[in-house]
């Protein structure tokens, strides 16, 4: 393949030039055909380091509202009942109108560390608690069934017409491996999949194809700031400090299996408390991935260089108000500076938690003061540069992921016209 005229962006800047596609990567020449983008604008395609492709899709198919009214003023459709979005616990007037619905109703906070569910949704999953915690699986079991692969469809469709074209995902939520790598196995866009701790058996990893990279691995040092269980050192206004969801000694052991095979270690840590245990650990193995990192300690910043960052520059402002009832001695959100000190970050957008769109990223990057190309560069060439996938980059060897843009992409503002991943057509 061969795309002609094109502006090229080279890391600093956009310049004419032709780009040549062969086997999927881009070359010095090439044969085939012949694409003419003139007054196009030809960039890598955006990298999100940190997502869930599958519940992106699950979204599309779920009820989002962000307050009780909303939700009840819907017009609420079929057997059973999925919504996403709200943040402050609902009175006694919303549990007796959920309890009155017969179909079951499962509503899952917007950080998806919590659900509300209704009573004839604790009689399907058989459990007594109203809220659960943490631990959401028995919903998505019950939710998924045989929906997985149009799930994940729908997501890759939204991250593909916002011109991602690799994403960084864990989906086993619900699902057995075998039957969620199948899906994986159609992907039309790139992807690093993660697993869980359960299923960490050499024969699971590995390429399953050009595209799809089963090579991480995900793991929860504590929850999130919504719930009140991301673990830190200071306290929320009800006294608690979150909750630990990994010891140290487990975590050595994850780190050393996936030294072992080469593959990536992704600990969610938000509080700082988790973030010190990760490190703890993580100091002794080089090249891991600590996702969110919303507090950390001065003096963990320093213990930060040899371990890679994938964090969202939008949730410091998505959650100024869960930060009123938390006190905390320690930095909050503090990517800037920690790329000013090297520690290397990539951004991502943990969506269904926010949306998957890169340029919401990037409004709230410019707004922390990242200059767009620093920006642009934490949205591609990073977050593939942490899993050493040659990705997000317009260079001899480097995978052929790339989108044309009418107007300069650095704006902002556009969504792409074409997306190719391996020098493929997967969307316009």
């Amino acid at each position: 393949m061969i795309v002609k005229n094109a502006l090229v962006w080279n890391g600093r800047k956009f310049s004419h030039k032709d780009i040549f596609v062969e086997g999927g990567v881009f070359s010095e020449k090439a044969e085939g055909s012949v694409l003419d983008a003139r007054g196009y604008f030809l960039v890598p395609g955006f990298v999100d380091s940190h997502t869930h492709v599958v519940g992106t899709g699950f979204s599309r198919f779920s009820v989002l509202f962000s307050s009780w009214d909303e939700f009840l003023e819907k017009d609420l459709e079929g057997d059973l009942i999925v919504g996403r979005g709200w943040s402050e616990e609902p009175d006694e007037s919303v549990l007796r109108r959920l309890d009155e619905m017969e179909k079951p109703v499962f509503l899952i906070r917007r950080c998806g560390h919590k659900a509300l569910i209704n009573k004839k949704a604790m009689e399907v999953l058989n459990v007594k608690e109203r809220y659960l915690v943490e631990n959401l699986e028995k919903i998505y079991k019950y939710v998924f069934k045989k929906n997985i692969s149009k799930f994940y469809k729908a997501g890759e469709e939204e991250f593909l017409k916002h011109g991602v074209t690799f994403v960084q995902s864990d989906d086993l939520y619900g699902v057995g491996v075998e039957e969620l790598l199948e899906v994986l196995k159609g992907s039309r866009i790139r992807l690093l999949e993660k697993l869980k701790p359960k299923d960490l058996k050499p024969e699971f990893f590995g390429d399953l194809n050009s595209k799809v990279h089963v090579k991480g691995v995900k793991v929860f040092m504590d929850g999130s700031l919504g719930a009140r269980t991301a673990l830190i050192s200071g306290e929320y206004d009800d006294g608690t400090q979150g909750i630990s969801l990994l010891t140290q000694e487990k975590l050595e052991e994850l780190a050393e299996f996936c030294d072992r095979y080469a593959l990536v270690l992704n600990v969610h840590a938000i509080g700082d408390e988790a973030v010190s245990l990760a490190l703890d650990v993580l100091e002794r193995h080089p090249g891991h991935r600590i996702v969110h990192a919303q507090f950390v300690k001065e003096e963990d910043l320093k213990r930060a260089r040899n371990i890679f960052f994938s964090v969202q520059p939008h949730f410091y402002f998505e959650d100024q108000p869960l930060l009123k009832s938390v006190t905390v001695n320690a930095l909050l959100y503090p990517f800037r500076k920690m790329f000013e000190m090297g520690i290397s970050i990539s951004f991502s957008s943990d969506s269904p938690v926010s949306p998957c769109d890169p340029k919401y990223i990037a409004e709230h990057a410019l707004k922390m003061g990242f200059s767009r190309e620093e920006t642009f560069y934490l949205l591609t060439e990073a977050g593939a540069k942490q899993v050493g996938i040659k990705a997000g980059k317009i260079e001899k060897g480097f995978k052929a992921d790339f989108c044309l843009y009418e107007r300069n992409p650095l704006l902002f503002e556009d969504d792409p016209v074409a997306v190719f991943v391996e020098g493929e057509e997967v969307y316009v």
